[in-house]
């Protein structure tokens, strides 16, 4: 099973900012209203759960990160992910 890039990039984004998941559960549903619970978050970030298109825009938000680089399109500098598979 190859998941989505999604829950790494969220794992190291929370782990950067040194965030438990308590914490980006609670920002998100400051920041977007929306309830991630730490187990939802914790099967995001283990690639067991995909993740819809809204809670895409509420992570970018608490985790003040790049939507294109949560997505895996970019990396941390800008520069496209040259995707070896294509």
């Amino acid at each position: 099973m190859i998941g989505n890039v999604v829950g790494d990039r969220v794992r190291e984004a929370r782990v950067q900012k040194n965030m438990t998941l308590h914490e980006l559960h609670q920002r998100i549903q400051e920041q977007s209203g929306i309830v991630l619970s730490q187990p939802t978050l914790t099967r995001i970030e283990r690639r067991q759960r995909s993740v819809f298109d809204f809670e895409i825009i509420a992570l970018v938000r608490a985790l003040e990160v790049d939507a294109r680089w949560l997505l895996g399109l970019i990396e941390l500098d800008g520069t496209e992910v040259v995707d070896s598979q294509r």
